[in-house]
C-alpha cells in the first residue's frame, strides 16, 4: 500500500482530531518495524501505531491492538524513557510530503517543559521513525550511515536533516490555474508525468484520477485551453473538498491479489480499467485498518506476466511505428521510376560529373530537380533509380506483411492483458502462462516435469430461471465457452474491437432485458470496463467461426447486431457476487 502525500494530509487531520492533547502512558514494539503508543484521552484510552514496513508504511489508530513481545527491543526501551508521560501537543505534516511529526511535551527538571519530536517518515523502503530533541537525533528505528547515503546520516548525536524537499506547487494551497500552467510548461512524455513533477503530494494514481475527471486522455502531452480550464476546476473542487470541516470519504483500491494498492482522497474513475475494486470508507483511519486486515492472495506470477505483456506490447508498438515510417518511404517507388524514366528521356542533355540536373518531368511536364551521382554516367544514374524503384516495390509487400503481423500480435497481447485482468486463481494464471509459452512469449528452460493443473472453469451466472451466462476469463476459456458450451442457436457476445471475455447466453426465449444485462456484463468483463457506451456485438453462435491456425480466443463472425452499454458495478453487484 503506497499512500500519497495528499492522503497523508487526511491522516494528519484525523490524528489531530483524535489524539491531540493525549498523554502517552505506554510504548510497545509489536515487531521490529512497528511502534505502538498507548495514550489517555480526556474520557478514554486510544492508541497510535506507526508501521514502518517498507512495502506498506502507515500511521493510524488500530481497531485492534496487536500482540507485543515479552522482551522489548532496545529502541522500545529508549522510547519509553523519553516519551512515557509525555503529552502530544502538535501533529503536522511537512507541506504535502510523506512526513508526519508529533511534538511531545515532557516535564523536565525545575518544572521546565521539554519538547521532543517523533518524526514518521513514510517514504516507502526508506521509511523511518526518528526521535529528536533540539534538532539533534536521540535515536531512530533504522540507522543510516555515510556509506548508505551521501545526502544525510541518521545516527544518534547527529543533527537531523529532513529528506530532500519536493520542489513542486502545493496542490491544496496553490492557485489551480497556476498549477496547470506550471505542469503544461514542463517538457515531459505525457502531461500526467509533468503534473506529478510540478506538484507536491500527488502521485500517479491521484494525477490519473484528476485527469479522468477533467476528461483528459492519459496519453495527452499538452493541454488545450479548454482542457486546462476543466482540470483547474477539478483541482479547485478537490481543494474545497479537503479544506472543509466535514470529514471527506476516501477510496481504497483493492487488487485481484486482495491487497490495497493505494487509498485516494477523490472518487476513482480509472480503477475498474486497471482491474482494481473500489471500497469507499467514511474516514481515512477506517480505510487503513481495512487495508492492514486483508490477507493477500499469493499469486507471484501474476504481476510478472503483466509486466512481460506490457514490455512486449511497448516493444511491438515501437516496431510498428518504425515499420509504418519505412512504408511511407517505400510508397515513393513510383517517384523513383519517374526520375529514372526522365533521365533516360534526357540522356543527351546530361554528362558524367554532374551532381544534379533540372529536367522536365516526362509525365506531367513540370520541372523537376534530380540528384545525380557524379561518379556515374547518365545511363548508370538512371539504372540506380530503377534499382531503388524495384527495391521499394518489393519492400512495400514485405512491410505490409510485417505491419499486419505486428498489429495481430499487439491485438493478441491486448487479449492476454484482458485475461490477466480477470484472472484470480493460480490455475487461471498458469493457463495464461502456458498459453504465452505456446505463443513464444516465454521460453521454458529445461524440461521439468510438472504436476498437471486442474482445468479452470469459466464463470457461470444465472440471470434468472432458465437464463444462464457462461463467461470466459482467458483465451482458452473463451474458445471453450464459444465452441464447447455454446450451441448453434445460443447467443454469443463480445465487445466490438476491444479485448474481453466471450459470453454465451443459454435461454430458450431471452427477453430484451436479459440481452441488455448480458451486454452490460460483456462490457464489464473487457478492457473497456470503466468506459461508457461500450460497443458489444451479439450474434447467434452458429455465425461464429475459428480460422484454421488462429491463436486462442481469436474468432471471426457475421450477422452481428451491435449494442451499447455503460457498465454499472453497483447494478451488476448481485450477479458479480456469484463470481466470488
Amino acid at each position: 500500500m503506497n499512500l500519497e502525500g495528499l492522503t497523508l494530509k487526511l491522516v494528519t487531520d484525523n490524528l489531530n482530531r483524535e489524539l491531540l492533547g493525549s498523554k502517552i502512558y505506554r510504548v510497545y514494539m509489536p515487531n521490529p518495524h512497528a511502534v505502538l503508543l498507548l495514550v489517555r484521552r480526556k474520557s478514554d484510552t486510544s492508541a497510535l501505531l506507526a508501521d514502518l514496513n517498507g512495502g506498506s508504511p502507515a500511521l493510524y489508530i488500530p481497531a485492534k491492538l496487536p500482540e507485543n513481545p515479552e522482551t522489548p527491543p532496545s529502541f522500545c526501551m529508549l522510547l519509553r524513557k523519553h516519551l512515557e508521560e509525555g503529552r502530544i501537543t502538535k501533529i503536522y505534516q511537512s507541506d504535502l510530503d510523506r512526513i508526519i511529526t508529533l511534538e511531545i511535551d515532557m516535564l523536565g527538571q525545575s518544572s521546565k517543559i521539554i519538547t521532543k519530536k517523533l518524526i514518521c517518515e513514510l517514504t516507502g523502503k526508506n521509511s523511518n521513525l526518528i526521535l529528536i530533541q533540539d534538532e539533534v537525533i536521540i535515536d531512530s528505528l533504522k540507522h543510516v550511515g555515510a556509506a548508505q547515503s551521501s545526502y544525510r546520516t541518521i545516527l544518534p548525536g547527529k543533527e537531523y536533516v529532513a529528506p530532500p524537499p519536493q520542489s513542486g506547487l502545493n496542490l491544496l494551497t496553490a492557485d489551480p490555474a497556476e498549477i496547470v500552467g506550471a505542469a503544461n510548461g514542463l517538457p515531459s512524455a505525457t502531461f500526467a508525468k509533468a503534473f506529478v513533477s510540478a506538484t507536491t503530494g500527488v502521485g500517479k494514481a491521484s494525477a490519473a484520477e484528476l485527469l479522468a475527471a477533467a476528461d483528459i486522455l492519459p496519453q495527452t502531452v499538452r493541454l488545450e485551453p479548454a482542457e486546462a480550464r476543466s482540470l483547474a476546476q477539478r483541482i479547485a473542487e478537490l481543494q474545497q473538498r479537503l479544506s472543509g470541516e466535514a470529514v471527506p470519504p476516501v477510496y481504497a483500491l483493492v487488487s485481484r491479489t486482495n491487497q490495497v494498492k493505494t487509498i485516494l482522497a477523490l472518487p476513482p474513475l480509472t480503477a475498474a480499467a486497471a482491474g482494481l475494486t473500489v471500497r469507499e470508507f467514511g474516514d481515512i483511519n477506517s480505510a487503513i485498518n481495512f487495508a492492514v486486515s486483508l490477507a493477500p492472495i499469493q499469486l507471484p506470477q501474476h504481476e510478472q506476466l503483466q509486466k512481460l505483456v506490457a514490455a512486449e506490447s511497448a516493444k511491438l508498438s515501437r516496431k510498428l511505428a518504425a515499420l509504418q515510417q519505412d512504408l511511407l518511404h517505400a510508397e515513393d517507388a513510383e517517384g523513383q521510376r519517374m526520375l529514372a524514366d526522365t533521365i533516360m528521356a534526357n540522356l543527351y542533355q546530361l554528362r558524367k560529373g554532374q551532381t544534379s540536373a533540372e529536367l522536365v518531368n516526362i509525365y506531367d511536364g513540370t520541372s523537376v530537380t534530380i540528384k545525380l551521382n557524379p561518379m556515374l554516367s547518365p545511363s548508370d544514374n538512371a539504372q540506380a533509380y530503377y534499382k531503388k524503384y524495384n527495391k521499394y516495390k518489393r519492400a512495400q509487400s514485405e512491410l505490409r506483411q510485417q505491419i499486419e503481423a505486428t498489429e495481430s500480435m499487439l491485438t493478441y497481447l491486448a487479449s492476454l492483458d484482458a485475461s490477466l485482468m480477470t484472472a484470480t486463481t493460480k490455475n487461471e494464471i498458469e493457463e495464461i502462462r502456458q498459453e504465452m509459452v505456446g505463443a513464444g512469449l516465454i521460453r521454458e528452460i529445461g524440461k521439468k516435469k510438472k504436476t498437471p493443473l486442474q482445468k479452470s472453469q469459466p464463470l457461470h451466472l444465472k440471470l434468472r430461471q432458465g437464463v444462464d451466462l457462461y463467461i470466459g476469463k482467458n483465451n482458452k476459456q473463451n474458445d471453450y465457452v464459444t465452441f464447447t458450451i455454446g450451441g448453434p442457436r445460443d447467443l454469443w457476445l463480445h465487445t466490438k474491437d476491444i479485448p474481453g471475455s466471450h459470453i454465451i447466453m443459454k435461454a430458450t426465449t431471452p427477453t430484451p432485458e436479459d440481452i441488455a444485462l448480458a451486454v452490460e456484463l460483456a462490457a464489464y468483463f473487457s478492457k473497456a470496463r470503466s468506459g461508457s457506451n461500450v460497443p458489444v456485438d451479439c450474434v447467434e453462435r452458429r455465425y461464429v467461426k475459428k480460422p484454421a491456425g488462429a491463436k486462442p480466443g481469436f474468432v471471426i463472425f457475421t450477422n452481428q447486431r451491435t449494442y451499447y452499454a455503460t457498465p454499472d458495478e453497483h447494478k451488476l453487484a448481485p450477479y458479480l457476487e456469484q463470481c466470488r
